[in-house]
Formats: C-alpha cells, sequence, structure tokens
C-alpha cells in the first residue's frame, strides 16, 4: 500500500513518489534535489527575462507558466499542479490521490468524503469521473500493450503532464 501523509496545517492528502526518481541528475552541483530544482527554474526566470527583454506581455506570460510549473514541483503530490492546468486538461484528474484512497483504502476514503475526518482532499471522483478515468487508463493501457511500451502509471503522468504543457503554451499563445 502506497504511504499517505496527512499534512493537519494545509489538510490534504498527499501521495509521495510520483516519480520515483527524487535524485540529483549527474552532473548537478546542487546536492539536494529541492536545491537542483530551485536553481533550473531560477536559471529559466533569467533567461526569460534576459531573451524577452522589451517584450512585457510575453515575458509575463512564460514567467506566470514558469510560476505554475514551480508550484507542481514544490507541491510534491499528484497531480499537484494549478487549478487552471486542471482546467485547460482535465486528464489530469484521473491521477488525483483520492483514486488511489478510494482503491487502496475504501473505509478511509469514505469517513473522509462524509467529513468524519479532518483531512480534505483536492478531489472528490463522482460516477462519471470514475468511469471516464476508467476508460481512459483502459485506452492507454491497450495503446501499451500494441505498442509492447510498459509504461508505468507514473510514466505515463509524466506524459499527460508533457500534453498539458504544451496544452497551457497553446492556450497562452494563440493570439500570437
Amino acid at each position: 500500500m502506497s504511504e499517505f501523509v496527512t499534512a493537519s496545517e494545509s489538510r490534504t492528502v498527499t501521495a509521495h513518489g510520483i516519480f520515483n526518481n527524487n535524485t540529483v541528475p549527474q552532473g548537478s552541483e546542487e546536492k539536494d534535489i529541492w536545491e537542483d530544482m530551485g536553481s533550473r527554474l531560477l536559471q529559466v526566470r533569467r533567461q526569460v527575462h534576459v531573451l524577452f527583454l522589451g517584450q512585457g506581455e510575453l515575458r509575463t506570460r512564460l514567467l506566470n507558466i514558469v510560476d505554475e510549473t514551480e508550484f507542481f514541483v514544490r507541491k510534491y503530490e499528484r497531480p499537484g499542479v494549478v487549478k487552471r492546468w486542471l482546467q485547460i486538461n482535465p486528464k489530469l484528474l484521473y491521477f488525483d490521490s483520492s483514486f488511489q484512497l478510494m482503491e487502496e483504502d475504501p473505509e478511509c476514503y469514505k469517513q473522509i468524503s462524509r467529513g468524519l475526518s479532518r483531512v480534505e482532499l483536492p478531489c472528490y471522483p463522482d460516477s462519471e469521473l470514475i468511469a471516464n478515468r476508467k476508460k481512459y487508463f483502459e485506452e492507454i493501457h491497450k495503446k501499451c500493450e500494441a505498442g509492447n511500451f510498459r509504461y508505468s502509471d507514473d510514466r505515463i503522468f509524466q506524459d499527460e503532464l508533457l500534453h498539458t504543457l504544451t496544452l497551457v503554451f497553446e492556450n497562452d499563445f494563440k493570439d500570437l
């Protein structure tokens, strides 16, 4: 069973271990993954400021995406993205930790969903969302099987995040 950590301050349930590789990339000057990610995001911010000097609107849009990316990186939960990204790609909801809790500990989920716990979930799936999620994963797993891909659910999540980022850029720059 996956480990769930409750945080009374934020009153949410967090599923850890999304990427199974929380180590600093080889060649990084940083010794801590959090510092490495922070340094990389700072590097991107600096590049945006330099490359888009005098292009305020464009720079602002890009920096907003960087901020939203940092939110995801620092949130360290699944899906852990800003609500705007969920609106742009609702399929990210299929990766919410609420589903995992519902499947692995239905009694705990029932207590939380009925308000009998101090814990709050970011999502309370209804029957439509559950059915759509089931269909989504069935289709993905069929594609993986047909292509002889051995993608884990973590890899599928990463692919969906990448697709979401593409949709975010298309959304934010459709008028350019």
